[in-house]
């Protein structure tokens, strides 16, 4: 693999210590893209995936897109979760389980600790266009929590399988109620065997979210269900088509 994998330890006020693992590309350009995920222990290496083995291939995936002009050089920063701490982290409220909803600071962490961090040292943009935002299943509705968060801060955001049910669905309302206060491109996909009721709070996203976006792309994978897999089998297809460039317009 031509680019390289780095590693660094972050903590702040915001998070105690945590692993981040970061893909850079060869022939890094000046102020690149940078592409945030969650679960950073699934991302690259199959030794410390959930599932030894089953890890979403990101790096190869990147690799083989970028060569292939399908996808611009951009550095990708997977954050490690805390093990037991990961259900507060993805969580925008507490719901009816205590312990949880420390989404918001989870969200401080991400962007005023991290991202500064990384456009320090690799000098990646900061600017909307320039940050994409993305996860699974808790990680995709935390994803969704702090573009509520951070209105018009992020450009693009990869949601997959998002855990929409969390506190009776209170991220739709979130969305109804605040929006995202800017027109991210966003992917969402579900799995069609990952329950009917998973599937129907998918679509109610998915029309939440067709007004407040520049572009939406939804999918209902046949084969889906909720597992590293499957995330990894649609990343090639989710990332292309969120790097798609915009088309021209003739003068």
């Amino acid at each position: 693999m031509p680019g390289s994998l780095e590693r660094f330890v972050i903590s702040s006020p915001r998070s105690p210590t945590r692993l981040v693992t970061v893909y850079v590309p060869d022939a890094l350009p000046p102020a690149a893209q940078v592409l945030l995920l969650h679960d950073g222990q699934n991302l690259f290496e199959p030794e410390r995936a959930h599932i030894p083995g089953k890890h979403w291939r990101v790096a190869e995936t990147a690799e083989a897109l970028i060569a292939a002009g399908r996808m611009p050089p951009t550095v990708i920063a997977g954050i490690d979760h805390l093990g037991e701490g990961r259900g507060a982290d993805m969580t925008p409220t507490i719901g009816d389980r205590p312990g949880m909803g420390g989404g918001a600071v989870y969200g401080r962490f991400v962007m005023e600790d991290l991202l500064p961090y990384l456009a320090r040292t690799y000098g990646v943009r900061t600017d909307a266009a320039g940050v994409a935002l993305g996860g699974s299943s808790l990680g995709g509705l935390i994803t969704l929590a702090i573009a509520c968060q951070y209105p018009g801060r992020l450009g693009r955001l990869l949601i997959m399988s998002p855990s929409v049910w969390w506190d009776d669905r209170v991220i739709l309302r979130r969305l109804r109620r605040t929006g995202f206060g800017g027109r991210p491109r966003v992917w969402l996909d579900i799995g069609r065997r990952e329950g009917a009721r998973t599937i129907t709070d998918a679509r109610a996203l998915r029309d939440a979210l067709i007004w407040q976006t520049s572009a939406l792309r939804y999918l209902e994978d046949p084969h889906g269900e909720h597992t590293e897999s499957d995330w990894a089998r649609r990343l090639p297809t989710a990332l292309e088509w969120l790097y798609e460039p915009a088309p021209q317009v003739m003068a």
